[in-house]
């Protein structure tokens, strides 16, 4: 999914107030300023609570001639991981740590196109009054930091929150072993350097290669 052509797309087709200080008063009821709105209300405010933030940084550049998606680990960087996706027209280099994720971004020599990145909450989900969507929900995949799975699945339908919750409370409880017995991990890890996984629900590709780096 191309992320900033989608949020481009939803910026022109959507009447957006910028900047805003609403108050969602009820299930059909949105207060901004003096103003009240009424309709069907979708909490899309982002996270609220307790987490642990992780950061990630991820760099566009110019296409790599290879067809692996290659996941880098580091012992520096417990429960994070670099990764090199190489796509048609570009490649996505990045890394998500708990300190600084600019460390343990693979290294690629290509022309960088841009970089984005940003902040992102490990949480258990919590179920809200209001009827929510994107980070508020947190149905976030612990691990890799993805999102966009969970907007996905409830736009489906709504119906899906507790199994995507049950999963996600799953992922968060395997993290918080990682993070204890990252060493160990890693050394089991090793058995698997330069083999291809297959993979279902938890990446977005159908494989990818696990190199394991300065370990």
């Amino acid at each position: 999914m191309g992320r900033e052509r989608l949020e481009r797309w939803l910026d022109s087709e959507l009447n957006v107030k910028r900047p805003v200080n609403a108050i969602i008063k009820g299930r059909t009821q949105v207060k901004v300023s003096e103003e009240v709105y009424h309709g069907e209300v979708f909490d899309a405010s982002g996270w609220k609570g307790k987490a642990t933030w992780v950061r990630a940084i991820e760099y566009v550049t110019e296409p790599l001639d290879k067809e692996e998606i290659e996941v880098t680990l580091d012992e520096r960087n417990p429960t994070g991981f670099g990764w090199i996706v190489p796509l048609q027209d570009k490649t996505l280099v990045g890394a998500i740590s708990l300190s600084d994720p600019s460390l343990f971004i693979p290294k690629v020599s290509k022309r960088v196109l841009s970089v984005h990145g940003g902040a992102i909450p490990r949480v258990k989900p919590t179920k809200n009054e209001i009827p929510s969507i994107g980070d508020r929900t947190g149905l976030i995949k612990t691990f890799t930091g993805g999102g966009i799975f969970g907007i996905a699945e409830l736009l489906e339908n709504f119906a899906n929150y507790d199994k995507i919750s049950k999963e996600i409370r799953k992922q968060y409880i395997i993290t918080k072993i990682l993070k204890n017995t990252w060493r160990l991990s890693l050394f089991w890890l090793r058995m698997m350097n330069e083999k291809t996984v297959n993979v279902n629900r938890e990446f977005d590709f159908h494989s990818f290669l696990l190199s394991l780096r300065r370990l």
